[in-house]
């Protein structure tokens, strides 16, 4: 695979929207908890951010993620971030593709996460009997009517489906900052709405190509959805929430740029007179 922008790998995506992307990574960490130190986990938060502008592939280099991990509660080492990435390949969750420069020699890597329900062919393997061994017969010892009425009741509770609408933002993943989800909840309460709202927020933030990390740009990204909340509260808003929560966190962040890039021109513009 030859290295280059991270659209040419867009057909690799398993994903038609981030909300199925984070809902994908939910589940495996569920399933998988435990599997993960907190480094690690750290670790996979900052793939997963960086894996949103083609949703589920991101093709940013290590040195790059484990910077942007830095600004996160002490940050880690790259020794635990390729730690996690072969967690992560070994569990099915992601493939890792090497790339290849045109000159030649190994470039970065791409990765691409999988579909939570995704069928693992590899995985699927059935146990051969060998032909000199019976199957094993089981037995169940035998129980009045109602005790196992009564256990069957128990393994219904048991394994109740549980749907992500019906987590509330005690759920919510810890890539998304706790400043952003208390000023959310009020309006907001579930984790998968919560999700959503800063998803859009770390698209805008993308596009704008910032150095500084999204924590930097809270308040106006909080400010924002007040904004927001105001216009929808006083139905002003003709379409969706969302979709005008983007726009106006896109249109802050667009001015948060322009500040910048005006002083970094007045900043040159003073060395020329000196």
């Amino acid at each position: 695979m030859k290295s280059g922008n991270i659209k040419q790998y867009a057909h690799l995506s398993e994903f038609t929207t981030v909300e199925q992307f984070n809902e994908s990574n939910q589940r495996f960490l569920e399933k998988y908890e435990g599997k993960f130190t907190k480094g690690e986990r750290l670790a996979f938060d900052v793939l997963t951010r960086f894996s949103v502008k083609e949703i589920g592939i991101c093709n940013a280099r290590v040195c790059k993620l484990v910077q942007a991990a830095q600004s996160q509660k002490g940050g880690i080492s790259r020794s635990t971030f390729e730690r996690m990435l072969r967690k992560a390949k070994q569990l099915g969750i992601i493939t890792i593709y090497n790339t290849i420069r045109e000159q030649g020699g190994y470039s970065h890597n791409v990765y691409v996460f999988h579909r939570f329900d995704r069928t693992d062919r590899h995985k699927l393997t059935d146990r051969q009997t060998p032909k000199n061994e019976a199957p094993p017969t089981i037995q169940s010892p035998k129980k009045p009517q109602e005790t196992i009425n009564l256990e069957n009741k128990k393994i219904t509770e048991i394994h109740r489906p549980i749907h992500l609408e019906s987590l509330d933002y005690t759920f919510v993943p810890s890539y998304v900052p706790d400043q952003f989800t208390r000023n959310v909840k009020p309006f907001f309460s579930t984790a998968k709405k919560i999700c959503e709202l800063w998803d859009r927020a770390l698209i805008a933030y993308r596009s704008m190509k910032f150095y500084e990390p999204i924590e930097d740009f809270l308040p106006t990204i909080i400010k924002a959805f007040k904004e927001t909340v105001y216009k929808w509260k006083r139905k002003k808003i003709e379409k969706s929430f969302i979709t005008y929560y983007y726009g106006t966190v896109a249109g802050m962040l667009a001015v948060e740029k322009r500040k910048q890039v005006a002083s970094q021109n007045s900043f040159y513009d003073w060395l020329a007179i000196e």
